[in-house]
């Protein structure tokens, strides 16, 4: 019975996360410009809380199917937790690159043609939101900050699911021995 349970658990999981990915990879291309019927995204007029959506569905497929991944057993969870990071790599990269090239452009720099129109408009809608005084210099940072954190995060967590370490275990290890000393 209680493997019937962790089955269903498992398969709703899955079946949740899936619909957050599929509906994460429908906001992105609706975002960048293409009609694929989520009228929802085309109505958000500013491009950043659009994105803002995007990164939030995407952020939450990526780790309610980690996590599903993780209720696995053996070479299945190490299999599953693998393919998870690279979707989560594959897609936080132009994430990251996006937030990286901001500087350039934001100081008035000119990229190639097929990138430059995308991040442009993405700098004036920062600018638009919080000026053109320095804050979106701080956007930035704190957007490529959690760039690397998406990508650092899914990368250490797979290694130590693949590895079976137990970070957790590890750290009350360590903080009830600081406390006996």
């Amino acid at each position: 019975m209680q493997n019937n349970k962790k089955k269903i658990l498992q398969s709703v999981m899955i079946i949740v996360a899936a619909l957050f990915i599929v509906l994460g990879i429908l906001s992105v291309v609706q975002a960048t410009g293409s009609d694929v019927g989520l009228t929802y995204i085309s109505k958000i007029s500013n491009m950043i809380l659009r994105y803002v959506v995007v990164i939030v569905t995407n952020a939450i497929g990526i780790m309610l199917m980690s996590y599903a991944a993780g209720t696995f057993e053996g070479k299945l969870k190490n299999i599953f937790s693998i393919a998870v990071c690279a979707y989560s790599t594959l897609m936080t990269i132009p994430l990251f690159m996006a937030f990286i090239l901001m500087f350039p452009v934001g100081a008035g720099a000119t990229l190639p043609a097929f990138l430059d129109d995308m991040v442009r408009d993405i700098v004036v809608a920062f600018q638009q939101l919080v000026g053109g005084d320095g804050w979106q210099y701080v956007i930035y940072t704190l957007g490529t900050l959690m760039g690397a954190v998406f990508l650092a995060f899914p990368i250490f967590s797979t290694y130590c699911t693949v590895k079976d370490i137990d970070v957790i275990a590890i750290v009350k290890v360590k903080l009830t021995s600081k406390k006996s000393d």
